[in-house]
């Protein structure tokens, strides 16, 4: 071996050593051993390139056992089961904004510093996703995630403050539905047709209105009763508008069938309707306050009918049976 093998053989596994340090001590101890073995025949027979994406993989099984994610976990099969929605919700945003972006400003659009370079990502996403290819599905979402990132820097040199301060909100959140993608285990992609399905409608019944919406132009006031000027509404907007409706069903459905889905509803429903009345502690976008409150408040109540109606299903079926 020569000493460039060994001083790369030797990173090697100065990596792999704080890659296994990654898991929780109990795993460790227990599987640490096979763990070492495996990265160890990688690092023998494959290139740089086949290490790394090994070590990454290793590195991202191992938080997934720290933070609770795994597969095997109730955390983990919750959010693999959102990953339909959290898809089809940053593709629908992503696309209305980037419907808006190549349209000619207008007075009442505010700072118009949106950047493609964060949305983009997010239709591939989504076309993988639909197509099953999931494996594709997470490179573009890690693409996404940096997109994001490096769109914060743009936006503020496009828009200034005010730019940034208008586009941090989405940028995060795209940021934070990309790390959910890669979060998620993936030994359970959705790539069923359930799952695929559920991806199609919710972007179909939430992208389609967004879009429309966002390139509709009207007639507003403007300073007087016989002034008006012509303006379309904020993507955003119609987003806090339409996603509460959208996912309102789908989440009532999830409860009712969460194992703490009645005490989970009844919170929800309690928050929800105290916020009708005492909205003011909390700063909600675009002044959809009510709007979120009510949305909230009925799908609690939705959930506890839901609910209901599966346990009366189910002593029917246990009557039936005895």
């Amino acid at each position: 071996m020569t000493d460039s093998q060994g001083e790369t053989t030797q990173r090697g596994s100065r990596t792999y050593d704080a890659v296994l340090r990654l898991y929780p001590a109990a795993y460790r101890r227990r599987h640490g051993a096979e763990i070492a073995a495996t990265l160890a025949d990688v690092l023998d027979g494959a290139g740089r390139a086949g290490a790394l994406r090994e070590a990454a993989a290793v590195a991202g099984h191992a938080l997934r056992m720290r933070t609770g994610l795994g597969s095997s976990r109730p955390a983990g099969r919750l959010l693999a089961g959102s990953l339909p929605y959290i898809v089809a919700v940053a593709a629908s945003a992503s696309g209305a904004l980037l419907a808006v972006w190549p349209l000619t400003a207008l007075p009442w659009d505010g700072e118009r510093t949106y950047t493609p370079v964060a949305y983009l990502p997010w239709l591939v996403v989504l076309g993988c996703a639909l197509a099953g290819r999931w494996p594709w599905a997470r490179i573009a979402a890690a693409v996404a995630a940096i997109s994001a990132g490096v769109s914060v820097p743009a936006a503020y040199w496009s828009g200034g403050a005010s730019g940034l301060s208008q586009n941090l909100p989405t940028l995060v959140g795209l940021a934070l539905a990309a790390a959910a993608v890669l979060a998620a285990p993936p030994d359970l992609p959705p790539v069923d047709h359930r799952s695929r399905r559920t991806a199609a409608l919710t972007a179909l019944a939430l992208g389609v209105p967004m879009v429309v919406g966002s390139v509709t132009v009207f007639e507003v006031p403007a300073g007087g009763p016989e002034l008006t000027a012509s303006a379309r509404p904020d993507p955003m907007f119609l987003f806090a508008m339409f996603a509460p409706l959208v996912l309102a069903f789908p989440a009532a459905v999830g409860l009712a069938r969460f194992r703490y889905g009645a005490f989970l509803a009844v919170a929800l429903g309690a928050t929800s309707f105290s916020l009708l009345w005492f909205p003011y502690p909390f700063a909600f976008p675009y002044g959809m306050g009510g709007h979120m409150a009510w949305t909230g408040t009925m799908t609690a109540a939705a959930a506890l009918v839901i609910r209901l109606g599966l346990r009366l299903r189910l002593a029917w079926r246990r009557r039936q049976t005895s």
